[in-house]
């Protein structure tokens, strides 16, 4: 699980670029949760999230013949719902849909498992989402 953890800050670096160009031809959407949102950001959201981006679409796509087996379809439909869920930017969205990779693999990965796959997405969620705000915090600061 932490490999998975430390993996999803990889793949962002990855797609940092895209990021960082996008915003400059686009600008840059500077609103963000404000204080009062870190209850629900860090242990509902990714609850809610795991449940809807990660759960169901393997429970759907488990239960349907021709996507019964097609692992990398079901991650990759995972990434883009869980993109989709995030529109507070096309950047964010792209950045989003990067940690949705992770997310939907850490699910797939621990599926044979079904609790222990909802349970270590919500916490590498949780943890993705506690670390975003901290870092927030300390950014604003300096």
């Amino acid at each position: 699980m932490v490999l998975f953890y430390f993996s999803s800050f990889l793949i962002v670096c990855c797609v940092l670029p895209v990021v960082f160009i996008s915003e400059k031809i686009m600008g840059e959407n500077t609103e963000g949760p404000d204080l009062t949102s870190w209850i629900t950001i860090i242990i509902i959201a990714p609850i809610f999230e795991t449940f809807l981006n990660q759960y169901l679409p393997f429970k759907l796509m488990q239960n349907l013949s021709w996507t019964k087996n097609k692992y990398g379809l079901y991650i990759l439909v995972s990434a883009m719902v869980f993109g989709l869920m995030h529109t507070y930017s096309l950047q964010y969205m792209i950045f989003a849909f990067s940690v949705g990779l992770i997310l939907g693999y850490t699910y797939f990965f621990y599926s044979k498992a079904p609790q222990k796959a909802f349970w270590s997405t919500t916490l590498i969620h949780a943890l993705r989402n506690s670390f975003t705000i901290l870092a927030g915090i300390i950014l604003d600061k300096l």
